[in-house]
């Protein structure tokens, strides 16, 4: 005989562990006395045993606690994740010298190799890569201000030479600093549009690199 828990939209995501409906409901055991987020990875309760609640109040005022595996009153993984990462971005945009992996790590309060899988899994690129990102939109940000000399702009963004700084010139800014900060003057610039779930993506290059943007 199939109960009313089980005719309940909300046990399939119970049953599926569905992480997308996090936040949304708890549902309650009453057989322990705690109450779950949908993704929790406890064993399945019997369905009898099973009641729904909008919100963590409305359990607790029922008399059920949280969990002490999935912590269902604390924020979703995903949203713990993504405010972790957020913040270590900005440690990133405010340090004069990138921070490495292990500093990131540390102020995470995870293992590198984890921090490394996180970050990238949520941003779509490496803590490295984001930070010589951040670094080279400095710099373009730098040689676009008419009172600063590219000698400045190299030193202000964060590099520690200008020789060092002018081995990766072309991959950073696809021309010479100088054609930078006349707008591309004399250099032919290749692109192409295309239209993406997220909106129109616009990529170009010069002969001599593809600067990021």
């Amino acid at each position: 005989m199939t109960t009313h828990t089980e005719q309940d939209p909300r046990w399939r995501a119970v049953m599926a562990r569905d992480r997308d409906a996090d936040g949304t409901f708890v549902y309650a055991v009453r057989t322990t006395g705690i109450y779950c987020r949908p993704s929790c990875a406890a064993r399945r309760a019997k369905p009898a045993n099973v009641s729904f609640y909008e919100t963590n109040e409305a359990a607790e005022a029922a008399g059920f606690r949280p969990c002490q595996r999935c912590r269902p009153e604390q924020a979703p993984a995903r949203q713990r994740q993504a405010a972790t990462v957020a913040a270590l971005c900005r440690m990133i945009e405010q340090a004069e010298t990138a921070p490495s992996l292990d500093e990131l790590a540390a102020a995470a309060g995870l293992s590198p190799s984890h921090l490394h899988r996180q970050f990238k899994a949520l941003t779509g690129v490496t803590p490295k890569a984001y930070a010589l990102a951040h670094r080279a939109r400095r710099l373009q940000q730098g040689l676009a201000h008419p009172d600063s000399s590219v000698t400045e702009a190299i030193y202000d963004a964060g590099y520690n030479s200008s020789g060092r700084f002018y081995e990766q010139a072309d991959q950073l800014l696809g021309m010479t600093p100088t054609a930078y900060r006349q707008g591309g003057a004399q250099t032919d610039i290749h692109f192409a549009i295309a239209a993406t779930s997220l909106g129109a993506v616009l990529v170009a290059r010069s002969d001599r690199g593809c600067a990021p943007s």
